[in-house]
């Protein structure tokens, strides 16, 4: 059962940033949880540090732990708090992998575990949107660039949605964005196969057409998890269905405590 005592901590797609939780944590907060949204190492106020991995875990970590990145941000529903572990965790796309990554090399400080818009395709298509992503970068600039991802990506008809994912990935280095692509993309090189032996769920947007529905499935399973949907919801379903993707969380996190058999 999920009570104020169970923090919950929340990893942000792909060239966003802690921001861009707002309209979801609006209702995660409604019963006076404690919330905490991160950014990950270059974005949002981390934007001049590098992106590796290890570092966006290690921030994770520290977040769990209430050290420096401490779940007293602005976007807390609850104020200044000690956080307890361990925390339950939720990640979309390249957050997800943050999550992922955490759960396997710290299981204490996981409770359970979401993860949202992930994995990412393979395929050759996958192998060339680093590349791509470069190049479009390099002949649009980062404003322009952020703005067509936004349209090509989110379902939301909210202006105020589109915005903050506009705002934050604009903002976000061109290295940081390669960076942390294709980190996600090589999410297999992070994490380990087989059952987390924590309560986990692969969350996927009805609409995501960037996660195919049998590649969730199969986390899911790999994974000893279950999968679940967000109607209405593309990749970013957070962002794009935030009142429906609360309420996937909510029915997540108030279910058996009961960790998957190994």
């Amino acid at each position: 059962m999920t009570t104020r005592a169970n923090p919950l901590l929340l990893l942000h797609t792909w060239g966003g940033d802690a921001a861009t939780w707002g309209p979801a944590l609006r209702h995660l907060g409604s019963d006076g949880r404690h919330l905490k949204a991160l950014d990950l190492p270059g974005h949002g106020a981390r934007a001049t540090e590098p992106f590796t991995v290890d570092g966006a875990v290690d921030a994770a970590v520290s977040a769990c732990a209430g050290g420096s990145a401490s779940m007293d941000g602005p976007l807390d529903a609850a104020g200044t708090v000690d956080v307890p572990v361990p925390v339950d965790v939720v990640g979309s796309g390249l957050g997800a992998l943050v999550a992922l990554a955490l759960a396997q090399r710290h299981p204490d400080r996981v409770r359970s575990l979401t993860l949202v818009g992930f994995p990412p395709a393979a395929g050759a298509e996958a192998a060339r949107r680093p590349a791509d992503t470069r190049a479009a970068l390099s002949r649009d600039g980062s404003a322009l660039f952020a703005g067509n991802y936004v349209d090509s990506t989110l379902l939301s008809a909210d202006p105020g949605h589109r915005d903050l994912l506009r705002r934050a990935m604009a903002g976000t280095r061109p290295e940081v964005l390669i960076d942390s692509l294709r980190a996600t993309l090589d999410w297999t090189a992070h994490t380990r196969p087989g059952p987390l032996g924590l309560p986990c769920q692969v969350l996927r947007g009805a609409r995501d057409h960037r996660v195919p529905a049998a590649a969730a499935d199969a986390l899911a399973e790999r994974l000893g998890g279950a999968c679940a949907v967000v109607p209405g919801a593309g990749h970013v379903a957070y962002l794009d269905e935030p009142e429906a993707f609360a309420a996937a969380l909510t029915a997540f996190h108030s279910g058996p405590r009961t960790a998957p058999a190994d």
